[in-house]
């Protein structure tokens, strides 16, 4: 499929109106690359935002003030509740590989493949956030590329959708 005139292409070279010069100023500009370089450097990952932002509160706080001992009554329940989601993900990791004993739970759980699967995917996903909790939470959505890796390693859905009833008997509730 070709776009445009083609009989100007046949007559004209690009040359001709971009110029035969070369540019003298670079492609990169020095200023954009640090100021990106110290963003990166400084950046919070989504899923820890809320995380650090309790840091920064605690940190503020006056110490053994009643406010500060609920906001680390908070942090803890924080990270129970993001250690629970990732014994869920794994669990439902595990008994899935347990169907078929040959593969590499240490590659399903740490490899981020490609989701060309997305039938799957969808049906899992939506199977979790009917089953087990909420998808929508920053930090469920960063353990989701598990069922990406199972979906994609060949197993198929209702095997998976099997683990995910076994490993979530009901569905929880987290105060994200």
């Amino acid at each position: 499929m070709q776009y445009g005139d083609i009989n100007l292409a046949k007559s004209h070279n690009v040359s001709e109106f971009q110029g035969l010069q070369k540019s003298n100023t670079s492609k990169y500009n020095v200023l954009v690359d640090r100021y990106n370089n110290l963003l990166r450097r400084d950046a919070v990952r989504s899923e820890d935002v809320r995380i650090e932002i309790m840091k920064h509160r605690l940190a503020a706080a006056t110490e053994n003030s009643i406010e500060k001992i609920a906001m680390e009554n908070e942090l803890n329940q924080l990270y129970n509740e993001r250690n629970r989601i990732s014994n869920i993900i794994y669990d439902i990791a595990s008994t899935t590989l347990s169907f078929a004993g040959e593969y590499n739970l240490k590659m399903i759980t740490d490899q981020r493949m490609k989701l060309t699967e997305h039938d799957c995917y969808i049906s899992i996903t939506q199977r979790l956030h009917e089953k087990c909790f909420d998808i929508q939470n920053e930090f469920v959505l960063s353990k989701l590329y598990v069922m990406v890796n199972l979906c994609e390693s060949g197993f198929d859905n209702t095997i998976i959708k099997q683990s995910v009833d076994q490993v979530c008997q009901q569905r929880i509730h987290f105060d994200f």
